[in-house]
This record gives structure tokens, sequence and C-alpha cells, in this order.
């Protein structure tokens, strides 16, 4: 018989993971999986990150996705009729991953804002959160970083960088939207509607930067005829600052207003169209990338390089939605400049890229591990995102059963329980 906790006992874990995303979601499974008592604390009522909260709906394909816990969550959503291809409906995916999280016994607290780390003589102790009951503590022997922006990491201490070393420039953001009403028997192909685009910019009819004008998402085939504009609409923007997020919020929503007016008159097939909601979130590409034992550059990614403690697989190109990228360009017939991995190669990303120089008990894992810029533009997807969240879970459940650092736990011996355990690797 399981007995109920009390309220002190419920804000203690083995393991603590901060952010419920998608690398959260592959932390807080392996590790419930692996033995740990678990609590999964999300700042949103619901989980998925970008795959819901970002309304992105589907995977980019990528080496390492015929495994573990990503394929789990697309054959839950296939079971509940909500899946076609690497597109998902975004309902059911919340859904799927609560099912998941319920049946593996990961304990949840919802409405809940990672404030900072608990740090105890250079060891992560636990982190504070603010919710409706106020500030509150929660302690654990191991805490996972999931919030992608290295929120609990950066806190403690931990040493960072963040942006173009040259002048701290980051990736454009976007704010995804669906659209109804298009007739998809009569729509033009995203060429043509990037030619559009690009003249109603120079007309002034879409304020959006024409060197960050992008390509059209069409979403899957959807018999609803739902499309979303996936474009650059803010640049410039450190996410990390509330001031400059929320500027960014409000810029990009106005953006894709404009967008929908403009699709209305001079799209074909989009003539009645009509805004259906925005992301609860603004897409983040990056912020922060938290220096651990080992920094993944561009040369492991394109030379697809393997390790002993390697722990997740990528395939993913290179992108950088920097500004230069689209300067002096008339068409979009190109949308990213993108450097991709030789044909049928993938890189892997060792346990040491998860753990931190400093400080002791923590983990980080999804977009804010330990790599280099260029690096990072590959491995942020959100199916890599969940492999290094696996890795995390695993890592932390051996230290916080052995009462010993994740740093000390062997990536080799990760590695195997994660193959073991259903991984692509």
């Amino acid at each position: 018989m399981t007995l109920m906790k009390t309220r002190s006992d419920a804000a203690k874990a083995d393991v603590i993971v901060a952010g419920g995303g998608p690398a959260g979601l592959g932390a807080a499974l392996m590790a419930r999986r692996n033995g740990a008592d678990v609590l999964l604390v999300e700042q949103f009522n619901f989980f998925g990150g970008m795959a819901t909260a970002g309304l992105v709906g589907s995977f980019v394909a990528t080496a390492g996705m015929g495994g573990g816990v990503s394929k789990e969550l697309m054959d839950r959503a296939s079971s509940l009729g909500g899946r076609k291809g690497v597109y998902f409906d975004l309902e059911t995916f919340k859904y799927a991953a609560q099912c998941l999280l319920e049946e593996a016994g990961v304990r949840v607290l919802l409405h809940s804002f990672m404030e900072s780390a608990v740090v105890e003589n250079g060891v992560v102790k636990g982190i504070w959160v603010a919710n409706k009951g106020g500030r509150l503590r929660l302690d654990a022997k191991v805490v996972i970083d999931a919030t992608g922006d290295g929120d609990v990491a950066a806190s403690a201490g931990a040493p960072y960088e963040k942006g173009r070393k040259e002048d701290g420039q980051m990736q454009a953001v976007t704010l995804r939207s669906r659209i109804g009403g298009v007739r998809v028997d009569q729509c033009a192909d995203w060429k043509e509607i990037n030619r559009l685009l690009a003249d109603e910019i120079r007309q002034g009819g879409v304020h959006v930067p024409l060197y960050v004008a992008g390509v059209l998402d069409a979403g899957g085939e959807s018999p609803k005829g739902e499309r979303s504009f996936n474009l650059d609409m803010v640049a410039g923007v450190d996410a990390t600052d509330p001031w400059e997020l929320s500027r960014a919020e409000l810029a990009a929503r106005t953006a894709v207003w404009e967008l929908v007016d403009f699709a209305k008159r001079r799209i074909p097939g989009w003539k009645d169209c009509y805004l259906i909601d925005t992301g609860v979130h603004i897409g983040v590409r990056e912020t922060r990338r938290i220096l651990g034992r080992y920094v993944l550059g561009r040369d492991d990614v394109m030379s697809g390089r393997k390790f002993e403690d390697g722990i997740a697989r990528c395939s993913n190109w290179m992108d950088l939605h920097d500004p230069e990228v689209f300067q002096h360009k008339e068409g979009f017939e190109r949308y990213i400049e993108k450097t991709q991995l030789p044909e049928g190669e993938w890189y892997e990303i060792p346990y040491r890229c998860l753990t931190p120089e400093k400080p002791g008990g923590i983990l980080i894992c999804g977009r804010c591990l330990s790599s280099d810029r260029e690096a990072n533009g590959s491995l942020r997807i959100m199916v890599t995102c969940i492999n290094t969240g696996m890795a995390a879970g695993v890592g932390a459940a051996l230290a916080a059963g052995r009462r010993t650092l994740p740093s000390e736990v062997d990536g080799a011996e990760v590695r195997r329980l994660l193959q073991a355990q259903g991984a692509e690797l």
C-alpha cells in the first residue's frame, strides 16, 4: 500500500526535474523507471514545452528517434488518434505525456515557476519555486535542469556562454500560430508564398525585417485546412531578460496578425483564412549554453564523432537564424543556410555534456547542454532534447541511489542502461 505523502514530504524527492518540456519528459520518465522518487515541476498546466506551448506540433526527423521516449510519445499519440507521420495533435500530445508520467509514477507540481537553485557547500540541494502558495523550497538528492534556458544551473553559479562571442547576438525568435480556413486544393506552394511575402515586406505591408522572412510550414497534410507561418519574427532578443522577452511576445503577435491580413489579400487559397490561436510561449532558439566537462563542438558534429559515453545520437543539420544569413536576398527560395552532415551520418552527445563544471548535484539536458553555438544549432531539436533528458534521468537515478554526484557516474554505464531500455544508440 502506497501512503499519501504529507505536504512536507511532497516537497522532497530523490530527483527533481525543473521543466516539463521534451527534455524534462525524458528525464522524469527515465529517472522514475530507474528507481528514483521523481518530482517534475512545470510552469504551465500541461507538458510538452515547445511541442505544445509553442505550437510546434511535429518532430524533426533525426537519428535517435527510432526508440526511447520520443517513440513512446508518438505511439501513444497514435493510439489516441492524434498522430499523422511526424505531426501530432497538440491536445493529444499533452494527454499522451500525462499518461506516460502517471503510469510511471512521476509526481508533478504544476503552475510553479522555477525561481533559483538551493546551493549548499557547492552542491545543488533543491530549487525554490513560486506558485499560488507563495515561495516554496523543494529538496532533492539530484536536480535536473530541463528549463531550456539553463535557469537552475545559472542561478547556482554554473559557468555558461550565451550568444555570439563577438557581440552576444542570439538567434531570432518565433511565435507559432495556427491558421484555419485555408483551401488546400487551391493553395500556392511555399516558394510562391515567399515571393509574395518578400514583395509585401518591401512594400511595408508586413513589418518583419527582410532578412528574417521565412518559409511557410504546411504543418502536414491537414484535412482541416490548417497552416502555420514559421518564420523568424523578432531579432536581437535575449529571452533570459524578462523585459526583452515581453517586447518580443508583443511584437511577434503583431506580426502574426499582419501575416494573416497579408495571406487573406495575396495568397491563393487563403482569402477566407482566420487565426485559430498563437503559442502560449514564444519559440526561443538560443539562450544559455551551460559549460560542462565536455563542450560539444562543430567539428564533433560534422565529423560524426562517437563517444564511449555517448548517450544520444543526432543527425540534424546545423542552422543559425542570424541576421547575416538573410541579408541581401531578394527572394526566399532558400530560407536558411543549412550545414548538413554527410549522408547517412550521425554524431553522439557524451554524458559529460550533461554535467556542469560546477556546482555539483545537478544535470543539464536539452537546449542548454554544454556545446558551442554551431553544434547547439543542430542538437536543439525536440527529439534530441528528449534523448538527452533520458540520459540525465538515468544518471540522476544512479547518483541519487548511490548518494554520489552525477559527475561521478560512469557515462558508459548510462549508455548501456539506455540501450537496454530502448534508446536508439
